[in-house]
C-alpha cells in the first residue's frame, strides 16, 4: 500500500510525522496525544489521537505493543532487500567503460 495513494487527515498525518520521529520505538497514546499536536488540543481533549491511531493500525501504517503502546511499522522486506543505483546515469557510465568494477558497493 502506498502512502501517496491514501487519503489520510489531519489528524492521522500529525500522528504518524509523530511516530515517524522514533522510528522503531513504542510510544504511549497519552505522548503522542500530548506531543503531536499543541498544548492546548492536549487539554482540551487528551485522547484526540485515539481515533487517528485505531485508523492508522487498520490501515497497517502503525502497530501497537500488548501495553498499547504505538509503532511506525518498517516494512523491512521493501528496504532491505531493494538496493538500488544512487544514479543511474553513472552506472551506465561504469558498466560501458569495459572495466570490471564491483558495482555492489555504489549502492545505497
Amino acid at each position: 500500500m502506498e502512502l501517496d495513494n491514501l487519503m489520510l487527515g489531519a489528524d492521522e498525518q500529525r500522528v504518524l510525522l509523530y511516530l515517524n520521529t522514533w522510528p522503531g520505538e513504542f510510544i504511549a497514546e497519552k505522548q503522542i496525544a500530548r506531543h503531536a499536536e499543541s498544548k492546548q488540543r492536549f487539554i482540551a481533549e487528551p485522547y484526540w489521537a485515539r481515533n487517528s491511531l485505531n485508523q492508522l493500525a487498520t490501515l497497517g501504517l502503525v502497530e501497537a505493543d500488548s501495553s498499547g503502546k504505538y509503532c511506525v511499522r518498517i516494512q523491512t522486506n521493501e528496504i532491505a532487500n531493494s538496493k538500488r543505483f544512487i544514479a543511474p546515469h553513472l552506472r551506465e557510465i561504469l558498466e560501458s567503460s569495459g572495466r570490471n568494477i564491483d558495482l555492489s558497493s555504489f549502492a545505497s
